[in-house]
């Protein structure tokens, strides 16, 4: 590309400097009377000089035949320093001229200089061009500017200047444009010549060809292998002769074979026809691709075409259209599928009804977590087998995602759809057997009914979201059936889970405090912080109702730092000997940064870590080697007490107890409310305590309302309760005004079922 372009620019630049000298000879008559006859006649040789550099250096380079890439541009930089030095000079000149002529002649140099710069508009590459172009232009402007200033004058030239240089840029662009594209048409088409040459030698696939009756030339070697018949067969009509009688014999309207033989009728081309072929009883795919030959009356001659056996692709695209619409696991239908399928039922839904069901597996994140993501997937496996086995062959069955399932049930009957769902219940809920391991897990089921529960997809999957998630606060493992008044159920958690947001910005969100006595000599041992929020408008809500939202909402981090800061900041006032115990959730423990953050508050408020007690849940404990127990231990270390809250509740593994050293159990106040009147809760309490005692840990009861139940924790041993018994929560003002009086020596008892 180099060699080509300094070849025409060596063409160029010369006949431009031909005429340069032919100017040059002009100036030197017309102006022989002007002043400055020194300086004038010395910038006329030095560009007659240039001129004939540039047309020697031209020559010199036309005759290399050995020239390369590296001396193409070093020929341009010389080229680019003489362009430039000829600008300079031009500029000059026209400024000694302009300084001493009379208007006639002014108006002939403006036309030269006009002239002049207009040259560089042929000159390629852009950077010779404007090696020129600059200097010229620059001084012709500055003789107007000094010698004659008519602005109209100056601004034509900038304008005329202006338009050159976007014309030098512009067209050098374009030219070079066009000669990359001439070269990649030529790399292509050599390519091609290749690809072509390779086609002939070693081609997979075969060409065809017939004559102006259609029938079939004599058959290649490679159509011989392909088609698994002697090459006799392959001889008369097409397509007849090539695909086989039994092939076009069932072809249906529209098809693939369908528009082969109209496009032969209408003499037209054709391309990938993917066509159905039998060869030895095996189903096969060949693609045809043909073009009719016109000879050189335009008279139709025969077909030249080719063919492949694409069987193979076919089958990997089938296969990759199966995993689009399927999950990849389980085989059923995934959500796009499913989508597409429930939109069409809907369409027919006031037709023909049927049944949506949405299930989602109860205690699979706890499998999963503790025993593997494998063992987990073929959990997922099996239970999509037992779906299967529930359902009817026209009935569809999908995995939406994770452990979400869903099933849409060709029925109109309520009942029918019940027992579906109870069967899917009973054989889920069977026991799962893998590796010699027993694990067994439950499923929850939520039903809408279309076209009364809903006409549209995205009304149906809400409605029987809605039940599904009725189902599962019901105790899970059961179904539901969708009712309207679902809505407003969901409404109203919409709206508090929205408010929540704002609750604690609001000064909505507060801490309470419920004493914590020691059963031996009834003084106050702490306090439990509790958390409450007071809606403006609903009132008081519960924790159990308000805590899942803020979990859900993921702001239960926040609302638990702020539970943490408030509490120990409150508890830094009271008397040394008095601890604080704050709940904290799951979401929280898991966290890498509660270490920092309980030790930044401890310090901030003043509160020693001994007087801390963190409360945490069973199921925290359940994976060993978890992040959650690793967090535990780094507070142990920091001398903060961990409590293992509603103990007796959660997982039936107690191996956490040996690996985590506890420093206090809470019995759940579910055993406390029957004690001393169910034997079973007696002997479960009595154990409890034993079992701390055996591991040094301090044991609190919880929900404590009577005075017998009090007494006998304290026969059992028990050191300290809380309860409305003694205390009902109260604000950290009442509380510190409570251990600040002579109370804490005395708690006050409160009447028996407050």
């Amino acid at each position: 590309m180099f060699l080509d372009q300094a070849r025409d620019f060596s063409y160029v630049i010369r006949a431009i400097s031909v005429m340069g000298l032919t100017t040059l000879g002009l100036l030197f008559f017309y102006f022989r009377h002007n002043p400055y006859g020194f300086y004038r006649n010395s910038v006329l040789l030095g560009l007659a000089c240039i001129y004939t550099l540039i047309i020697w250096h031209g020559w010199r380079w036309l005759r290399r035949s050995d020239a390369s890439g590296a001396d193409a541009r070093r020929y341009f930089r010389v080229a680019c320093g003489l362009l430039f030095g000829l600008g300079v000079l031009w500029g000059v000149l026209v400024i000694l001229l302009m300084q001493t002529s009379p208007a006639e002649e002014r108006a002939l140099l403006y036309a030269i200089a006009v002239g002049s710069i207009s040259t560089s508009v042929l000159v390629s590459p852009p950077a010779s061009a404007i090696a020129f172009w600059a200097p010229m232009s620059l001084g012709a402007l500055l003789s107007l500017v000094l010698f004659n200033p008519d602005i109209y004058a100056i601004s034509d030239l900038l304008a005329f200047a202006g338009l050159t240089g976007f014309c030098i840029l512009y067209l050098n662009r374009r030219m070079n444009e066009r000669a990359i594209s001439a070269i990649r048409l030529e790399e292509n088409a050599e390519l091609i010549r290749l690809l072509l040459r390779d086609f002939e030698e070693n081609a997979s696939d075969w060409l065809w060809e017939t004559n102006a009756q259609m029938e079939m030339q004599p058959a290649s070697q490679r159509l011989v292998q392909v088609a698994r018949r002697p090459a006799e067969s392959l001889r008369g009509r097409f397509p007849e002769a090539l695909l086989g009688e039994e092939a076009l014999r069932d072809s249906l309207p529209g098809s693939a074979l369908d528009r082969l033989r109209q496009a032969i009728a209408d003499r037209a081309p054709f391309r990938d026809l993917v066509v159905p072929v039998v060869l030895d009883g095996e189903q096969r795919y060949w693609s045809l691709t043909g073009k009719p030959i016109l000879d050189r009356q335009g008279r139709f001659s025969g077909y030249h075409g080719v063919g492949s056996d694409i069987t193979r692709q076919r089958r990997q695209q089938e296969h990759i259209s199966f995993l689009a619409r399927h999950d990849s696991l389980t085989r059923l239908a995934n959500r796009v599928l499913f989508s597409e399928t429930l939109s069409q039922f809907c369409e027919t839904a006031h037709e023909a009804g049927f049944a949506l069901l949405c299930m989602d597996l109860d205690e699979f994140k706890a499998i999963n977590d503790t025993l593997g993501h494998a063992m987990g997937d073929a959990l997922l496996v099996t239970v999509a087998e037992r779906l299967r086995s529930c359902i009817r062959d026209f009935d569809i069955a999908a995995r939406l995602g994770g452990d979400e399932f869903a099933i849409i049930v060709l029925t109109t009957d309520i009942d029918e759809a019940l027992a579906v769902a109870g069967r899917i219940i009973e054989r889920v809920s069977r026991p799962f057997r893998f590796d010699g391991q027993t694990l067994q897990i439950g499923i929850s089921v939520g039903i809408a009914m279309a076209p009364v529960d809903g006409s549209t997809p995205t009304q149906l999957l809400k409605n029987a979201d809605l039940a599904l998630y009725r189902a599962k606060g019901d105790g899970r493992g059961t179904v539901r059936v969708y009712d309207p008044a679902m809505d407003e159920t969901m409404r109203v958690r919409h709206v508090l889970q929205t408010s929540l947001h704002q609750a604690l910005a609001r000064g909505e969100i507060s801490v309470v405090y419920q004493p914590i006595v020691n059963l031996v000599d009834q003084r106050i041992a702490g306090a439990e912080a509790l958390l409450r929020w007071t809606h403006p408008e609903r009132g008081n809500i519960p924790p159990a109702q308000f805590i899942p939202l803020a979990e859900a909402g993921g702001i239960m981090e926040e609302i638990g730092e702020f539970v943490l800061r408030e509490a120990c900041r409150e508890a830094a006032a009271w008397p040394p000997e008095l601890t604080v115990a704050v709940n904290l959730s799951p979401l929280q423990s898991g966290e890498a940064r509660i270490v920092p953050l309980i030790a930044g508050i401890l310090k901030s408020s003043g509160l020693p870590a001994s007087r801390l007690e963190l409360e945490v849940v069973e199921n925290t404990m359940l994976e060993s080697g978890s992040p959650t127990e690793e967090t535990l231990r780094q507070l142990h270390r920091l001398g903060v007490r961990i409590a293992l809250d509603d103990f007796g509740t959660g997982y039936s593994s107690l191996s956490y107890l040996r690996r985590f050293p506890f420093g206090k159990l809470k019995i759940d106040s579910s055993f406390i409310r029957d004690l001393g009147e169910e034997d079973r809760d007696d002997s479960i309490v009595l154990t409890i305590i034993r079992l701390a005692e055996q591991m040094n840990m301090l044991v609190t009861a919880e929900g404590v309302e009577t005075a017998a139940q009090a007494e006998l924790l304290r026969s059992y041993g028990c050191a300290q309760a809380q309860g409305f018994l003694f205390y009902q929560p109260m604000s950290g003002q009442d509380f510190a005004r409570l251990v600040a009086s002579r109370e804490t020596a005395s708690p006050r008892r409160m009447p028996d079922g407050v």
